[in-house]
């Protein structure tokens, strides 16, 4: 599917463009500055909504085809392509931007004197995700088969699984969801893309499931960047997004048809 794995993330990346100007546009047109509640029926959320659901149907529908047709290679090394040197220094540099976010939302933290329980154990693990996020690339292009380094996966899925948590207590009392719910899902679906990359390691590969999750995760960070929150954060949402588009286009490329449907095909 070598096409595809071209095709498939610039779409992602031009449907991540389209909503972020969309919600930059909701943003600043469609809810109050002084109360922050946004206008009933406004066209813009209308458009937003309207254009999250297609493309994600869109991605969806390939998903299933993924599913039906095409199988991954056996070994998390032959489907995501560890051994060229590319794999380790995207995901050495990757990690260095998810650093940078985390020390840039501790330091305005520190500044600030809001450095709660909460954030401490946000950013201690915002901080061991990242460092996990570069170590385990460089430990599957120097030897795939130290099985000790699976666990090193696990960690941001627990990171993001966190931070999913936390956002559901601090807008627990919101009633406009319609001012955090792009977060929300940006992180919920960043998780699912960690959690199905573990699922190549520990022999549970599923890669349509994984096209839709990493499809998903560029998406609704890429949304959530217009977003006003701490730049650290939006880093960290870059880091992801760069991640995602990295596992989608390597997995895609890697794939293979099923031996039922290439039986199928005519001599």
């Amino acid at each position: 599917m070598k096409v595809a794995a071209v095709l498939v993330p610039l779409y992602a990346i031009l449907a991540g463009a389209g909503g972020f100007l969309l919600r930059s546009r909701e943003l600043a047109n469609v809810f109050d500055p002084i109360t922050g509640l946004p206008a009933r029926g406004a066209l813009t959320t209308v458009v937003l909504i309207a254009f999250t659901v297609t493309n994600l149907l869109a991605i969806i529908a390939f998903a299933a085809y993924t599913t039906t047709r095409r199988k991954s290679p056996t070994g998390f090394e032959n489907t995501f392509g560890t051994d060229p040197m590319f794999y380790p220094i995207l995901f050495v540099i990757i990690g260095i931007v998810w650093l940078v976010g985390t020390y840039l939302l501790f330091d305005s933290l520190r500044l600030a004197d809001e450095l709660s329980l909460t954030y401490i154990y946000f950013l201690i693990l915002s901080g061991l995700a990242a460092i996990c996020v570069s170590v385990f690339a460089i430990e599957m292009f120097q030897d795939c088969r130290r099985k000790a380094s699976y666990a090193l996966s696990l960690v941001p899925t627990v990171f993001l699984c966190f931070w999913l948590i936390s956002l559901y207590v601090q807008n627990a009392t919101n009633p406009v969801l319609t001012s955090y719910v792009y977060q929300i899902f940006a992180v919920a679906t960043a998780a699912l893309a960690f959690y199905f990359t573990s699922g190549f390691i520990y022999g549970r590969s599923a890669p349509g499931r994984a096209v839709a999750s990493y499809y998903a995760s560029i998406y609704f960070s890429a949304v959530t960047l217009a977003d006003d929150i701490h730049i650290g954060q939006k880093l960290i949402f870059a880091a992801i997004i760069a991640a995602s588009l990295v596992h989608l286009s390597v997995m895609l490329r890697h794939l293979s048809l099923k031996e039922s449907t290439m039986s199928d095909m005519p001599a």
